[in-house]
């Protein structure tokens, strides 16, 4: 076995990873490409950047691409992610032509005719197989975000450029409507790193560096949110929520952490209405990537924290529910798409559906610390069991075993 994967057999079992081997098997040499819009910031890049290096060490010749764009073409990306999510806008004929000149622009560049599977994320790059040389590549399109509600002009859009591909990926099923024109569905959930630098057991000098850092006191109650700087992950709902609590629970603190990708620029605008929001409160912290937080001040919040709220309002899985749970630490998630696979309400946790919810569910972890405990313990059993990168590989190299027969 190889050095890199043979770290997890610790935390999953020599088993799991005997049976990764031997399902790759018939894989060596086989030739993958992934394609997304960002090599950091956000879940996809922080999926690949930890699957791709085992799909590699598997014997699978695995490289990933990127593609690029001016501004105006990533703000019309982030309109058409929020519309597929259910909200109202318009889809103009400029945007169409940009969404396409992008496409055709970047495909001059996707050396992809070699590959034997080409796995394109989300719907930035989709329009490439219009436009670039696949060859006889067998095409797969990951889509991350929740489209079982998407404003139809846009989804009938998004369409138009599905019919290349063989095989779709979805967090659940339900996300892919009826009439897609992709004829095989894959239900995959997203994964976290266990032993990546966000997720795995940090020293006490760590710890401390840490708590300097995020500028909490870790004597006092924590509740926080990590996520980037979205409205459909509610960050003004956390913020009510906090203060709804603060008047029952004296001296908690709020963490509003986030991280600015580069296919996202409606991001900043959300950390500005944010700051704006909460005023001069100084237990209140918003802290994101431009400030030196990174993966291991995330990691220690989700430990130090005493709740992880993910309160969205729509949301593809959230992986913020499992970081938090394998740290042992109780969750509250909006009641909506992937966070029900991760929360099993009164159990790991709770699933809210208001602020309302969200404020007497909080308070209850807050005041009953053994239970909190309990609650921990078993979302770090849902998370190993369920969530993490080895499941994910697995599903996809039968998801290639199939395509390649």
């Amino acid at each position: 076995m190889g050095t890199l994967i043979e770290n997890y057999a610790a935390v999953v079992g020599e088993a799991v990873i005997e049976h990764l081997f031997q399902l790759a098997g018939p894989l060596q040499g086989t030739k993958i490409l992934h394609v997304n819009s960002t090599k950091e910031g956000g879940g996809v890049a922080e999926i690949l950047n930890r699957l791709v290096p085992l799909m590699q060490e598997l014997g699978l010749e695995t490289d990933w691409q990127v593609i690029t764009g001016e501004s105006d073409f990533y703000q019309c990306t982030k309109t058409m992610h929020n519309a597929l999510q259910g909200k109202e806008d318009i889809l103009s004929q400029k945007d169409r032509s940009l969404f396409e000149s992008v496409a055709k622009e970047n495909a001059r560049f996707i050396e992809a005719s070699e590959y034997d599977i080409v796995v394109i994320h989300d719907p930035q790059p989709v329009g490439l197989p219009l436009f670039a040389d696949f060859g006889n590549s067998r095409l797969v399109w990951r889509c991350h975000i929740d489209t079982s509600s998407p404003n139809p002009i846009f989804w009938e859009y998004l369409n138009s450029f599905l019919t290349s591909y063989d095989a779709g990926i979805f967090t659940l099923k339900s996300y892919a409507k009826e009439g897609i024109p992709i004829g095989e569905i894959y239900e995959i959930a997203p994964s976290i790193d266990p032993l990546s630098n966000k997720n795995r057991d940090l020293s006490d000098v760590e710890l401390t560096n840490a708590v300097k850092k995020l500028g909490v006191d870790i004597r006092r109650p924590i509740i926080t949110q990590v996520s980037r700087f979205d409205p459909w992950k509610d960050p003004m709902g956390v913020v009510d929520v906090y203060r709804g609590l603060k008047k029952r629970f004296e001296g908690l603190q709020l963490l509003m952490i986030g991280s600015m990708a580069s296919d996202d620029p409606e991001g900043w605008k959300i950390y500005e209405d944010l700051l704006r929001y909460t005023g001069m409160d100084y237990d209140v912290k918003v802290l994101s990537n431009f400030q030196g937080i990174g993966d291991i001040e995330v990691n220690a919040s989700q430990r130090l924290s005493d709740v992880v709220i993910q309160k969205s309002l729509r949301e593809g899985f959230a992986l913020t529910m499992s970081e938090a749970m394998w740290k042992r630490t109780p969750v509250v998630g909006g009641n909506v798409g992937g966070i029900p696979l991760q929360v099993h309400h009164g159990v790991n946790g709770y699933l809210v559906n208001s602020i309302d919810e969200a404020i007497e569910y909080t308070g209850k972890i807050l005041e009953n610390p053994l239970m909190a405990e309990e609650m921990g313990n078993k979302g770090y059993e849902i998370a190993r069991r369920a969530f993490l990168s080895t499941r994910h590989l697995y599903q996809y190299l039968q998801l290639f075993s199939d395509l390649i027969v």
